[in-house]
């Protein structure tokens, strides 16, 4: 199961992983035990014609926990241009210790599988404030400063234009909500 993003730019999912860092394939096939995580997949025949799959997986016991993942694309292009990865949400061996607000998910290994659409919320949920929402608060922080810019360049130029016709720096300090002295001392030397 994955998530995309209302832009198409992101597309979340989960994947499973274990002590040694490897991280399982976020596939379940009834080629492999129900009790049992995909960590490779081997294509078997000639490019195009491809007769088989071949899957390695490893006991849904030793997973030690998730991490939410991104394939990040840029424009409209399908190409991913950047992978994002989540700290470890961690499994815990008890129903007592299941917090996932906490990062904290207590699963049984038959369910190994399904984290992702048990735990759809909560997961999904993360991906979107650390990741998706925070993407988009950080084009936001630009695109205010840019505005930002912009509006301190019109305001210069006004300020310039407003000396020009004869205005005094009084004026111009009550227009711009400042003092005299303020506005002299600001724009005096660019003018």
């Amino acid at each position: 199961m994955s998530w995309d993003s209302d832009d198409g730019i992101h597309e979340g999912y989960v994947l499973p992983e274990f002590i040694d860092g490897v991280r399982g394939r976020g596939i379940w096939t009834g080629k492999v035990p129900r009790d049992h995580v995909v960590v490779d997949v081997e294509y078997v025949g000639d490019p195009g014609d491809i007769s088989e799959e071949r899957y390695t997986s490893r006991p849904a016991a030793e997973v030690i926990g998730w991490r939410v993942m991104c394939d990040c694309r840029t424009g409209s292009t399908s190409r991913v241009t950047a992978t994002w990865c989540s700290d470890l949400i961690t499994r815990v061996p008890s129903s007592a210790l299941h917090d996932p607000a906490a990062g904290r998910l207590y699963v049984p290994d038959e369910d190994v599988p399904e984290v992702d659409e048990l735990f759809v919320d909560d997961l999904a949920g993360l991906w979107r404030r650390e990741h998706v929402d925070g993407e988009g608060a950080l084009s936001a922080i630009a695109q205010a400063r840019s505005e930002a810019a912009a509006a301190e360049r019109r305001l210069d130029e006004a300020v310039a234009a407003a000396r020009a016709g004869g205005a005094s720096w009084e004026a111009i300090g009550r227009a711009a909500g400042m003092t005299r002295q303020s506005a002299h001392g600001r724009w005096s030397g660019s003018v």
